[in-house]
């Protein structure tokens, strides 16, 4: 429990993981605010009215997009101890290793799930307000608020767990990130759009497939649809997986290594 508390104690007075939480935010907010004019100036291309409640669930299910914020999270929370030479005190303050990095795997959770959950509700706010601007929008499907906020505590903890087995495997602070975010915010990214039989078994593939969209857009050398992916049980406990992947193999990784 020490080791909880102390993790926390790191969490809460690093002022970055402040800023994390406020680009979350924007990110969001970004998607949100942004997809209703998107929309509305493609519409002559790609079929997806703002008249239909599926086309308005997806506006509302872009603000799940701060989810790679919960991977930088996780990942900062490990690669900082190496960055700031404070890992030989943390690690080293337990005769059992792994009880300081089990720490930092449950307060990355809870912090990834709470940081993507307020994330994605100010996100579903802007939705709505940039929703007002278009007559022809409809209302979303009634359970939309529930389900989104549901995935962004799964989508956050996981991710979050996910970063903190990358930075145990790439301790080289400014290296984690950089590899964290190009694959994350580009490449995975990437793969579940234009390369969906891959995509679709990977941790953005997976989050579209939780979303449960009904979307069938196709547009020229564009083509959209959401039964492509993974229902959302199933998308639900291969994300689910990945974490206890990352989390057994940051605990391998610690426990095998030196600290220094």
């Amino acid at each position: 429990m020490r080791f909880i508390k102390s993790e926390l104690l790191k969490l809460t007075y690093a002022r970055r993981n402040y800023g994390i939480l406020l680009g979350a935010m924007a990110l969001a907010s970004l998607g949100a605010g942004f997809t209703p004019y998107a929309l509305s100036r493609v519409k002559n291309v790609m079929s997806m009215p703002l008249t239909s409640t599926d086309a308005v669930d997806s506006v509302y299910s872009k603000a799940l997009g701060a989810y790679i914020l919960a991977v930088i999270l996780g990942v900062l929370l490990v690669t900082s101890e190496f960055h700031q030479k404070t890992a030989i005190a943390t690690y080293l303050a337990s005769p059992k290793r792994y009880q300081p990095l089990v720490a930092k795997l449950i307060v990355a959770s809870l912090a990834g799930a709470v940081m993507n959950f307020i994330a994605t509700w100010v996100g579903m706010a802007v939705a709505f307000y940039a929703l007002s601007f278009y007559p022809e929008a409809v209302p979303p499907s009634s359970a939309i608020w529930l389900n989104n906020s549901l995935i962004a505590l799964l989508s956050g903890a996981i991710l979050a767990i996910i970063g903190v087995g990358i930075g145990s495997l790439i301790r080289n602070q400014s290296l984690a990130v950089t590899i964290a975010l190009i694959w994350f915010f580009i490449i995975d990214r990437l793969l579940a759009v234009l390369f969906v039989e891959v995509g679709k078994w990977l941790p953005t593939g997976l989050i579209s497939g939780l979303m449960n969209l009904k979307v069938n857009a196709q547009g020229p050398g564009i083509r959209i649809n959401s039964s492509d992916y993974l229902d959302p049980w199933p998308a639900a406990s291969l994300l689910t997986v990945y974490g206890i992947v990352f989390v057994l193999l940051s605990l391998s990784t610690t426990t095998r290594r030196d600290i220094d």
